[in-house]
């Protein structure tokens, strides 16, 4: 029992070493000297009489006592998010901290609204948006919940379905004019198609037949909304989920392409840990955005 919460400390300090393999970013990470962090992770390898990490000039290595720590360290570390959740969410009120994460497309045609909407409804109420295309795992990172864009949602997580939706091959109607329509998906080959640099590759169905097509262009981007701006000012064609490039096909701003082909269809689900199911807050926001779906199903 003696210095237990020492000891504690000095797993911890390993762990982030662990992680990153460098004491210089480790020691950055956590806000302490690499000095102090190089003693304390020193002074638990004397406790455990066995060495945790192998260090040369320019980098480091874990021994295998060394990875069976990091493992367990793993396992407390999302246990301790777990209980910080689970006590965060033991109000009866509708107030404190939502952490959210959600794609970027989503976000900026929906995700805001709905905050702004929520939080005039609930004052008392935070967020954390985390916005972007990396999927952070529930049981381990601190968001309270996701949005997703799948068919597939986690088996180990609550998942309420908002909203289907579809590609759709848009283009400008200057640009139309200029180079025609595509009257088969065979003959994107022959026009400037706007995409990703990794999401060339573009599938169609129909008549339960596939047509696979794979695309080139002048211009790629890893930003939807950019190649977005780019169709609308007629440099190319582009392949977008309905809900974002709806408002320009509304306009006029752009027009449909290939209607008859179907190109990939999903969902978007909202997903949260089990666990959560009783907290007030979250089940508050849960039902206000499947309404707020139900509200707008016009909207694909």
């Amino acid at each position: 029992m003696h210095k237990k919460h020492k000891r504690f400390e000095r797993y911890t300090l390993f762990g982030e070493v662990a992680k990153q393999l460098s004491f210089s970013k480790a020691a950055d990470t956590l806000g302490i000297s690499r000095s102090y962090l190089s003693s304390q992770i020193n002074q638990l390898e004397q406790e455990l009489n066995t060495s945790l990490l192998i260090r040369s000039t320019r980098n480091v290595r874990l021994t295998a006592a060394g990875e069976k720590i990091l493992a367990k360290m793993h396992i407390i570390n999302a246990s301790i998010v777990e209980l910080e959740k689970e006590l965060e969410h033991t109000k009866s009120d509708v107030s404190g901290l939502l952490s959210i994460t959600a794609p970027t497309i989503f976000s900026h045609r929906f995700l805001i609204d709905i905050c702004a909407e929520f939080q005039s409804l609930h004052p008392q109420i935070e967020f954390d948006l985390d916005i972007g295309y990396n999927r952070q795992d529930l049981t381990k990172s601190p968001f309270d919940l996701a949005i997703r864009a799948t068919n597939t949602p986690p088996e180990n997580m609550v998942a309420k379905k908002l909203m289907p939706y579809q590609h759709l091959c848009c283009a400008s109607p200057q640009y139309i004019a200029k180079y025609g329509a595509p009257s088969h998906p065979n003959q994107l080959v022959s026009h400037n198609c706007l995409s990703d640099p990794h999401l060339r590759h573009w599938q169609f169905e129909a008549q339960q037949n596939i047509i696979n097509v794979e695309t080139s262009g002048n211009l790629y981007i890893s930003d939807n909304l950019l190649l977005l701006k780019a169709a609308e000012q007629g440099q190319g064609i582009i392949k977008m989920p309905c809900y974002l490039v709806n408002p320009a096909l509304e306009s006029g701003r752009l027009l449909r392409l290939l209607p008859e082909y179907q190109l990939a269809q999903s969902q978007i689900y909202l997903i949260f840990p089990p666990q959560l199911r009783r907290s007030t807050k979250m089940m508050a926001f849960v039902d206000f955005v499947q309404q707020w779906f139900a509200r707008c199903k016009s909207t694909c």
